[in-house]
């Protein structure tokens, strides 16, 4: 036990290492009996991540205590890692080695308009501050601050992305018609993507008992970023219809695909997991390349899958549910505005119900007595 008697003072004390790994000492206790409970309280505290650390940590410091205590064993691998270049890239150069008690909401306000002045996006500097503030709160939960100064601060008004890219239907043909002929071990992969909406690491996770047969469903529990599995983006399990065609598929690139001792469906050619970005590099660009397709994301692939199964007529309520989002109202803000030759069709939708009301009344003077 580190609690020691201070022969100048005469004092009982003791020794502990703080949440960020360095040595303190707390000095003035009568009898060893109070020491003893102070440490044990200390212990205690530090063990759940509170108390007691240097009031006059910096910004810098205290980001580092929220991913390292926090972030790194409750955000996911990819969002902890966006988290560690916020704090570098953005947060230390602009705030330096301030205080975090010294941050007023008028610097935070300073930050805001620099970062809009770089021409950062409203949504992305809106998650920036969205940082910051959980970074306050874990610290102000720690004893280490007296208060958030960007609890009175309002989110950016953010701008309905107009920018999402969706292949059409004669591009989609194209792309898969030449896929198949030039990279057929990439052609089941991206024929999967085009007809379910999956995400890149819900793919490169996918395994062969998530796909059940008989009910047509694919079963999305898993997700590979970064070079770790994890959970789907929401957290929660969700179930995609299987077309038939799409199963006609997989059953045929099962026959044909990379033995893989995790049983995954589109493995590399040593059966584990791929690399994201050697797919991107080496099979995804190219076949847009051949296909004649201008450079598209990845991610808009799962943008043509919603926007083609509104143009065929699916409910929007449906579509949420494929895709997996949390709400209507974000399904509707990310593809309505994609939809305005079904927009056109529906102007005019009214006129129908008057032009029957008419012809109906007609036809009972005619035909009444």
């Amino acid at each position: 036990m580190a609690i020691r008697k201070n022969k100048k003072t005469n004092k009982w004390e003791f020794d502990y290492k703080d949440l960020r790994g360095k040595r303190q000492i707390k000095k003035g206790f009568k009898t060893k009996a109070e020491a003893e409970r102070a440490y044990n309280k200390m212990v205690e505290d530090l063990n759940k991540g509170l108390n007691p650390v240097n009031a006059k940590m910096s910004l810098k410091e205290a980001g580092e205590l929220y991913l390292r205590l926090h972030a790194s064993s409750n955000c996911k691998p990819s969002t902890y890692k966006t988290y560690c270049g916020y704090l570098q890239n953005l947060l230390v150069p602009f705030f330096g080695k301030l205080n975090i008690n010294e941050i007023s909401p008028i610097l935070v306000k300073e930050f805001i308009k620099q970062m809009q002045d770089k021409g950062h996006q409203n949504s992305t500097i809106n998650k920036y501050v969205k940082f910051i503030s959980a970074i306050y709160n874990f610290m102000i939960d720690s004893d280490a601050a007296t208060r958030n100064p960007i609890a009175r601060i309002k989110s950016l008004k953010e701008v309905k992305n107009d920018k999402i890219r969706a292949l059409s239907t004669e591009e989609v043909q194209a792309l898969l018609a030449k896929t198949k002929v030039v990279y057929p071990d990439f052609y089941p992969l991206l024929f999967t993507a085009l007809f379910t909406g999956m995400r890149r690491g819900e793919l490169l996770a996918l395994t062969w008992d998530s796909i059940n047969w008989v009910t047509g469903k694919i079963t999305i529990d898993k997700n590979y970023v970064n070079g770790r599995l994890g959970t789907p983006k929401s957290s929660k399990t969700r179930y995609v219809d299987m077309s038939s065609e799409l199963a006609r598929v997989l059953k045929e690139w099962k026959l044909a695909c990379p033995h893989s001792e995790i049983n995954l469906v589109f493995p590399n050619t040593e059966g584990k997991y791929q690399s994201a970005d050697n797919m991107i590099k080496r099979r995804f660009i190219p076949s847009l390349n051949r296909a004649g397709i201008d450079l598209i994301r990845f991610h808009d692939l799962r943008h043509t899958y919603a926007s083609l199964l509104l143009a065929n007529g699916a409910p929007m309520k449906y579509v949420q549910t494929q895709l997996g989002h949390a709400s209507i109202t974000m399904t509707m803000d990310l593809y309505t505005h994609l939809l305005p030759e079904v927009n056109d069709k529906c102007v005019n939708l009214l006129n129908n119900i008057v032009n029957s009301t008419i012809t109906s009344k007609e036809e009972i003077k005619r035909f009444g007595t």
